[in-house]
């Protein structure tokens, strides 16, 4: 760096909400909006503009729903719900609705007519003065660029090209850019817009790097090149830092390292307390890429294979064979440890490439889903029975349903799973006849009755997400509740520890494949209730694994009773905290 840059440093203050610090050239993203063409058409050609309209949104539709499972797979399906407000804006039944009334009425091409709509929704929203609402028209513009795009028959290409590792910063950074960038070169994030729940600072938090909003690009004259530092804890720009600056954020970013380098030392070792309880630390995972070269030396197993993010890349229901191979490749891959498979989980906010099998619902997290659907469609669910009890031949296979709800549905399921081992054998193919069989926990019925079910299956996994969202009657995808969606909630915590407790009296094996799995200060009241594993995305073990070694399960029992002998969320969190704060001062010398 030059001595003039040196002597010129410049600092802004904005927002940190994602902490971190970032040194590097800064790649500024500019956002180019279509050239729009304007004509007029027929009455005869009215029909042929509403199909180009219904080709486009189903197209816009399979967009999102590629993007969602994309991140899911890297970062988490927490993190991938953000683009569940993306699908809302799409299906937005006013905005489709006035589109085709000003078509009719104007009997202009439907670019115009929808960008129109787009617009006077977007001036409206502009007008109140209300966070959610600024949210939305983010989700606006973000959705209805795509619809034009795909309308226009456009390819929506990369803008985002990082030849080199680099700090985004955008006016308005929006989830779909995630699409266009080497997400391994993004440094950190400065944008205008946003807020500590937006969309940017969530998506910068699950690939853990830092992230500024409310910084004013214009002002800051930033040009692609420009060497800056971040700092996400306190909201800090520094333009040309000076070599003072750098120094003391180097010494930072070096602890910070270390801090890191420590983790990472406990991943040769077994994941066990020292008094050697043993916990099962595994990986979630969309399809076998995501099991990553030399990752299996450390992990002690695959704990949740979400399988439907296989179909819905395909955009279709895949044939047993198919399936059979990408299953059998995650098995090979796994190295012996042990696969669990979770059948279809498709509903909800995972329909839109299958829009036909699962039609409209009012509430669909509580409707034509999960198990309730293969339960429905016996063809295609016995085809991905077939298929995991294929690989299965391969290493150690475990089956997991989903969203089971009662005793009937799980005896239903065993069943198909009967029929399919017959078919099998009556075909003369090859499989796997000791394979266990897994419930997932998400529902509280289900959570009710673990001495019923346990008759019925070899282990049960808690799918925390939907459980808490289910027990609290908090949508956590909805800006106007999420804020309820608290795993710190003692309903919670205490519904938690009857599940564990219930299936240990059952000599069940326990998991936990949820997102609380993967926080520290979770994961270890976790293991302190008994639970036999825990599953997460990769980035997630190095830390559990560290503060798992460094403490005796009789020291998370009795984090465990304190937990459960409160009365509110924020007293929970303080002691869950406290300890990981202890642990860290104890082990930790920087």
């Amino acid at each position: 760096m030059s001595e003039k840059a040196l002597e010129n440093e410049q600092l802004f203050a904005g927002i940190g909400v994602s902490n971190g610090t970032a040194y590097g050239k800064v790649f500024v993203v500019a956002h180019t909006s279509a050239q729009i063409p304007e004509y007029n058409v027929s009455d005869s050609q009215i029909d042929g503009e509403i199909k180009r309209f219904e080709q486009a949104l189903m197209k816009t539709r399979t967009d999102i729903v590629s993007l969602k499972e994309e991140l899911a797979q890297k970062v988490g399906e927490k993190e991938s719900s953000i683009f569940d407000a993306h699908l809302l804006v799409l299906e937005d039944v006013a905005i489709i609705s006035e589109t085709y009334s000003n078509l009719q009425d104007t009997k202009r091409n439907i670019e115009i007519c929808y960008i129109e709509v787009v617009n006077r929704f977007l001036q409206a929203f502009e007008e109140i003065d209300d966070p959610f609402m600024r949210e939305r028209i983010a989700d606006i513009r973000d959705v209805s660029r795509r619809m034009i795009n795909n309308l226009m028959g456009h390819e929506e290409k990369s803008s985002l090209n990082l030849g080199e590792p680099a700090i985004l910063a955008s006016k308005d950074f929006t989830p779909s850019d995630f699409a266009f960038v080497d997400k391994t070169k993004v440094l950190g994030i400065i944008t205008e817009k946003g807020s500590l729940t937006s969309h940017t600072a969530i998506l910068a938090r699950s690939l853990r790097v830092p992230c500024i909003v409310g910084i004013n690009i214009e002002e800051t004259n930033l040009k692609s090149g420009d060497v800056i530092l971040i700092d996400g804890y306190k909201g800090n720009l520094f333009v040309n830092p000076s070599g003072d600056t750098l120094k003391k954020y180097t010494e930072i970013a070096n602890i910070r390292r270390e801090i890191e380098r420590i983790f990472d030392s406990s991943l040769p070792y077994p994941s066990e307390t020292t008094d050697f309880h043993k916990v099962s630390l595994e990986f979630n995972i969309g399809s076998a890429s995501d099991i990553k070269e030399g990752s299996m030396s450390y992990s002690d197993g695959i704990g949740l294979f979400r399988t439907e993010a296989l179909f819905i890349d395909k955009g279709n229901f895949m044939d047993e064979d198919s399936q059979f191979e990408a299953y059998k490749a995650a098995v090979i891959k796994a190295e012996g440890k042990p696969v669990t498979i979770r059948t279809l989980d498709l509903g909800g906010d995972k329909t839109l490439a299958f829009k036909n099998e699962f039609g409209h619902e009012e509430n669909p997290f509580m409707g034509y889903r999960a198990i309730r659907f293969c339960l429905d469609r016996v063809d295609i669910f016995t085809a991905q029975l077939k298929a995991i009890l294929r690989a299965g031949v391969y290493g150690k296979v475990r089956i997991l349903y989903p969203m089971i709800s009662g005793i009937n549905e799980l005896v239903r399921a065993n069943s198909v799973l009967e029929q399919a081992k017959l078919a099998l054998k009556n075909e003369g193919i090859e499989y796997s006849s000791d394979i266990e069989i897994g419930t997932m926990i998400e529902v509280p019925s289900a959570a009710m009755i673990i001495d019923l079910i346990a008759k019925h299956c070899d282990f049960i996994s808690i799918g925390t997400n939907d459980l808490i969202q289910y027990l609290l009657a908090v949508d956590r995808v909805n800006d106007h509740v999420a804020h309820l969606y608290n795993p710190a909630n003692p309903a919670v915590i205490r519904m938690l520890d009857k599940i564990v407790s219930e299936g240990k009296k059952a000599n069940l094996k326990v998991s936990v494949c949820g997102e609380i799995a993967a926080d520290p200060i979770f994961a270890m009241l976790l293991i302190g209730m008994g639970v036999d594993s825990l599953s997460m995305a990769s980035g997630a073990l190095s830390e559990i694994k560290f503060m798992l070694r460094k403490a005796s399960f009789e020291e998370l029992r009795k984090l465990r009773n304190d937990a459960l002998s409160q009365n509110c969320s924020r007293d929970i969190l303080t002691i869950l905290r406290r300890f990981r704060n202890a642990k860290m001062k104890e082990f930790i010398q920087i």
